[in-house]
């Protein structure tokens, strides 16, 4: 990874290391073109400031014949140049390109690493996935991912296989050439489409499967928690099972409407993040409500009781350390709890707020896992 700033690289950095074990980040200098012909990368990633600066630098390299050898290149650009990254690789420039800032989707990232060092043919210094990197899934739709993998794999290589017989028979009787250009055609018309249909309907299959048991996950726990303990006294009969169920129903609707009642307030001028803070809130049943600034937040929490803010540190109007001060000094709101969102990492300027009444922060860029842990951890 050729890289200009290093606050940029941090997270998508950390990512790529614990999947590659021969991986390096180079910091753009005049040595650049010398350590790219000593390491000679399979797979290159472009982290510049600018999709400009990475595409100067990427033909610099090539022109200077630093890079003469078949590799796989990779475009990591802010969200605000994906256009002008998504030209690069429909022109050819770049083999892919990945959105890595404000936000980065991790899996998404290892997958693009992943498939490059294969197409490269790194095969022999990767090995690709191990389970333990992999997130646990539920047993059925984990079976159901490796049979639908299987059954595409299998399709594939029989079709290989015989793409490979016919070639040989056209090589041993030029009359056969016929054989190869029926196969052509048959492979263009009709095989590559019914692959692209099973995989779109094996996608579609796999999300649909996984938004039932996410929904469905709760309430089954709660359920065999119940029955598991009537087990240990008597064996249940259909009269007990009805009652279980009837209560799980009712603990889980009062679970809503109580979370329903909690008014959280997300301040943060970045919209794609406030975005992102919002919709996984909601999803958890929080009534939420959002600011671009601190001032306007001013303005929401003198009408409105909320239970917790999250705030970012640098604003438009009012910055998060001066808000948090104001909150302070609103009547009724001397207590409201503050969990500060920021992506800085000076240590003076975080105590100085912190020294305001924050009661946790959330580091950018974050996972849904550690913004909800932060916020219940609050809450609770």
């Amino acid at each position: 990874m050729l890289y200009d700033n290093e606050d940029d690289i941090l997270g998508a950095a950390s990512i790529i290391a614990e999947q590659v074990d021969e991986y390096r980040t180079l910091l753009v200098d005049k040595t650049i073109g010398a350590q790219i012909k000593e390491y000679r990368p399979s797979v290159i990633l472009l982290a510049l400031s600018s999709v400009q600066k990475s595409i100067e630098l990427y033909t610099e390299i090539i022109t200077e014949q630093s890079l003469d050898y078949p590799h796989h290149s990779i475009l990591l650009c802010k969200n605000r140049e994906s256009s002008a990254a998504f030209r690069c690789c429909i022109k050819g420039l770049f083999d892919n390109y990945f959105v890595y800032q404000p936000l980065y989707e991790k899996f998404r990232l290892k997958m693009i690493v992943h498939n490059g060092l294969l197409i490269s043919q790194a095969t022999s210094q990767y090995i690709g996935f191990q389970d333990e990197q992999l997130e646990s899934l539920e047993e059925d739709l984990e079976t159901l991912i490796d049979e639908g993998g299987a059954c595409k794999h299998s399709l594939l290589n029989s079709i290989a296989d015989c793409k490979k017989s016919l070639a040989t028979s056209s090589t041993e009787d030029p009359a056969n050439s016929v054989s190869e250009q029926l196969l052509q055609k048959i492979n263009e018309t009709h095989i590559e489409p019914l692959l692209a249909e099973l995989e779109g309907n094996i996608k579609a299959g796999l999300d649909n499967m996984i938004n039932q048991l996410l929904v469905k996950q709760v309430g089954i726990k709660e359920l065999e928690n119940r029955v598991a303990e009537m087990n240990k006294t008597a064996i249940p009969d259909q009269q007990s099972i009805l009652e279980a169920l009837s209560t799980t129903a009712s603990t889980l609707t009062n679970e809503k409407s109580a979370k329903d009642r909690i008014k959280i307030l997300v301040v943060e001028d970045n919209q794609l993040y406030r975005d992102m803070l919002v919709n996984i809130l909601k999803k958890e049943n929080f009534d939420v409500d959002e600011a671009a600034d601190g001032l306007n937040a001013l303005q929401k929490i003198k009408r409105t009781q909320y239970a917790l803010v999250l705030m970012d540190l640098f604003m438009p109007n009012l910055d998060g350390i001066n808000t948090t001060k104001q909150i302070k000094a609103i009547n009724g709101n001397k207590s409201l709890p503050v969990i500060a969102l920021t992506g800085n990492k000076n240590k003076d300027l975080i105590k100085t707020w912190a020294e305001q009444g924050l009661k946790g922060y959330i580091l950018k860029p974050s996972t849904k896992n550690e913004i909800l842990e932060a916020v219940n951890k609050v809450l609770s």
